[in-house]
């Protein structure tokens, strides 16, 4: 897996990495009851008053795959996109109660376990945004690469990051041998996304010179 860092500028303030989160009030799970399901908005941070809760991903073939259970004292439901990729489902009856963000800024300095966890859910996501990118150009290689791009730049805005600066390591072998590609073929591609007036060399790597027209390529039949 290519982890985040490898693509990004150190961690801007945490208030910067989330969307904007509304308050709401202490809510009660029964057993099996879903407190948020992967494509719901995100809405809300939790911590985990009384009873458990079971965070997991669905995979495309059906199974789960946890990622954490989370107890009492734990804090639930953070992340930098805009919706969850993920579900966090009642073991037991549970209670949760709602976070500020000020709070959950606090937290992230003193708590190395938390920080840690968020640090892995910027990973996750990260691999969510590359799965569909690549998913969403499968079969064309110029599309995979333009996808690819378009996902750094949305997760560069859930950062806080220049969303159409890509670093250098974007050319790298490692990035080509994920994108299935040759790394003179993704060398070709950024070199016709240029001469389209999409991308151009910049240097701290690639810039985007046109987000949109880099989204309408990486969508076009």
């Amino acid at each position: 897996m290519l982890a985040v860092t490898d693509l990004s500028a150190e961690r801007a303030p945490a208030t910067c990495l989330r969307p904007i989160l509304r308050p709401t009030q202490v809510r009660r799970l029964a057993r099996g009851e879903m407190l948020f399901n992967a494509g719901d908005k995100r809405a809300q941070l939790y911590r985990v008053e009384r009873g458990a809760l079971c965070h997991y991903q669905r995979q495309d073939d059906g199974h789960h795959e946890i990622i954490e259970f989370a107890f009492p004292g734990d804090i639930i439901g953070f992340g930098h996109l805009a919706e969850h990729t993920s579900t966090a489902q009642a073991v037991a009856k549970t209670i949760v109660s709602p976070v500020s963000e000020e709070e959950f800024d606090q937290l992230l300095d003193s708590d190395g376990q938390l920080a840690a966890r968020y640090a892995a859910a910027g990973d996750r996501e990260f691999e969510f945004l590359r799965v569909r990118a690549l998913a969403s150009g499968s079969g064309k290689p110029e599309k995979r690469v333009a996808s690819f791009l378009s996902a750094i730049a949305r997760l560069g805005v859930s950062e806080g990051r220049d969303p159409n600066l890509i670093s250098d390591e974007f050319s790298s072998g490692t990035v080509a041998e994920h994108l299935g590609l040759s790394l003179d073929a993704l060398a070709g591609i950024l070199r016709d996304l240029e001469k389209r007036g999409i991308v151009e060399a910049a240097p701290d790597g690639l810039r985007i010179a046109d987000l949109d027209a880099l989204e309408q390529f990486a969508d076009a039949d």
